[in-house]
């Protein structure tokens, strides 16, 4: 082992401990001050630069001192940046072989090749960084009370609107009293008067931000209404209002941001609250099925007896 002229030690590269530092920060997110969550929010949405990133760079970015940049590296177990970046550089070769496997399969037969190649390598590592969620310990905390409290209240803004719908619709297809709010009065009335004790709010919006959107969260927190927010990666807002906070990666360089990796997040809510639920989310299913079919709904009777 040598040491640099700084006096830190170096390792050979076979010697490197491999680290995710996107787990890494995910499961500390909580613990953190708000300085030190925009540190680590910065690190989670310029993971791919990181290694061309500077102590200054990240300070500037972020506001912050370099000084502390330095302290919160090392609060992360690392002995500086250089030693983050270099056992940085080993777990994310490993993470991009599997994307670049489907790289190598798509062909595109006009000009927008290489365009649209960086396009698909984003979006498949959005969903990819969307299912990686599942094994946070703040999706299993979101997901628990998703599935154990009394009422579930949806709501959605402009763009994103048509996301919250989809979401409330079929997540009462895994379980009951599953509420999505057009706010048809104006005032949020059906939420802000409800009993946080047997209440969850689930808000779906992305960049711009809705100013009613912003405004309710605000007034939600002042009652203590337990709160999930699904948004993407643009600002680190959301932190601000609950801990409950899934944020996914929309910018994939097309005419308008993807909201794929959103509605992935959302699917896999879904599927965690009705492996949660078991047997009770399988007869909420089939009663809704029966329900569909007496209103004539749909098309060839019950999907789930097609299922099984």
């Amino acid at each position: 082992m040598s040491k640099t002229r700084d006096g830190t030690s170096t390792k050979p590269r076979s010697e490197w401990s491999k680290i995710d530092i996107e787990e890494l920060l995910r499961a500390r997110m909580d613990t953190f001050s708000p300085s030190e969550q925009s540190l680590a929010a910065h690190l989670l949405d310029n993971i791919h630069i990181l290694p061309f990133e500077t102590g200054t760079s990240i300070a500037q970015a972020v506001g912050v001192s370099e000084m502390t940049v330095t302290r919160f590296i090392r609060g992360l177990g690392f002995d500086n940046l250089r030693d983050l970046k270099n056992r940085l550089r080993d777990a994310t070769a490993d993470k991009d072989s599997d994307i670049d496997d489907y790289m190598t399969r798509f062909q595109v037969r006009n000009g927008r090749q290489q365009v649209l190649q960086e396009s698909l390598r984003l979006e498949l590592d959005a969903i990819v960084k969307a299912y990686a969620l599942t094994a946070t310990e703040v999706w299993e905390e979101a997901t628990e009370a998703l599935a154990t409290t009394r009422t579930i209240y949806v709501v959605g803004f402009q763009a994103s609107k048509g996301l919250a719908m989809d979401f409330a619709s079929r997540l009462l297809w895994a379980r009951p009293n599953v509420v999505f709010i057009d706010n048809a009065s104006g005032t949020f009335g059906e939420i802000v008067n409800a009993d946080p004790k047997h209440s969850l709010v689930v808000l779906v919006d992305t960049a711009t931000y809705a100013t009613r959107g912003i405004r309710l969260v605000e007034k939600l927190k002042s009652l203590d209404l337990p709160l999930v927010i699904v948004t993407d990666k643009f600002s680190h807002w959301a932190y601000a209002y609950t801990r409950f906070v899934f944020e996914a990666h929309t910018h994939v360089k097309t005419f308008w941001d993807s909201t794929a990796s959103l509605s992935v997040i959302l699917n896999l809510l879904i599927d965690t609250v009705a492996i949660k639920l078991g047997p009770k989310a399988k007869r909420n299913f089939s009663m809704m099925s029966d329900l569909g079919n007496l209103f004539g709904e749909f098309v060839g009777g019950s999907y789930l007896r097609r299922k099984n």
